[in-house]
């Protein structure tokens, strides 16, 4: 579960999100909220949530001023989702170039807030509990040392179940998903980073370089040292 801090001095913008949250089951848990910026950062440096939602123009401190502060305190560990008015639309572009991962317009429309919603889960939902359950976990865990009897266990289930769950509602095996999911994370951090290859292919969950080196070069077409840059 992911957990989330909404800071915009409107009530009923922060509650229309709350809606939102539980009208889709999304798997995110609003554990603050805040009407001002300052009050937000001080939330946020608190609870250290895995999502805010925020708003541009507010009292005493800015949202703008809160991405910055955030970011140079938790090194873009923070997922910003900027909701706002029409209005204050090119403050929002500022944010999206300050690392703001998305913008939601207000009023904001439930179906765009469920798309927002998913590209920050990194996952669509199949209205399946237990697969949704399952998805969220590896999601969450795949830099740790994973395998289809682990989910099993854990979820009360059997292999061959979470098998077909994967086949029936995302079209893939659960080796290639985690694998596809492994990789993604792997070329965001050589893009974005100054992490060896070796301290990458640990980073996202492989304990074995060579193995990684496939991997990558059959996902992403082509070797890490390439991607990165360095051949």
């Amino acid at each position: 579960m992911r957990t989330a801090v909404i800071v915009d001095d409107e009530e009923l913008s922060v509650e229309l999100l709350k809606y939102l949250i539980r009208r889709y089951e999304i798997p995110i848990e609003v554990v603050g909220e805040a009407y001002s910026g300052d009050e937000g950062l001080e939330l946020i440096n608190r609870l250290n949530p895995d999502v805010v939602f925020i708003d541009i123009r507010m009292p005493i401190m800015n949202g703008l001023e809160v991405i910055e502060r955030v970011n140079a305190e938790h090194m873009g560990n923070v997922s910003f989702i900027i909701v706002t008015a029409y209005d204050h639309f090119e403050y929002a572009q500022t944010a999206l170039r300050l690392g703001a991962r998305d913008i939601l317009l207000k009023p904001v429309e439930p179906e765009l807030f469920l798309e927002t919603a998913e590209r920050i889960l990194g996952y669509k939902r199949s209205n399946h509990d237990l697969f949704d359950r399952i998805i969220e976990y590896i999601n969450l865990n795949y830099s740790e040392e994973l395998e289809l009897k682990d989910c099993a266990e854990k979820f009360h289930t059997s292999s061959s179940y979470i098998a077909r769950m994967f086949k029936k509602y995302g079209g893939t095996s659960f080796s290639a998903y985690l694998n596809g999911l492994r990789i993604k994370n792997a070329a965001a951090l050589l893009k974005e980073t100054n992490l060896s290859i070796k301290e990458v292919c640990y980073k996202v969950g492989y304990n074995n370089l060579n193995y990684f080196y496939k991997v990558f070069k059959k996902c992403v077409g082509a070797t890490p040292n390439v991607y990165k840059g360095k051949e």
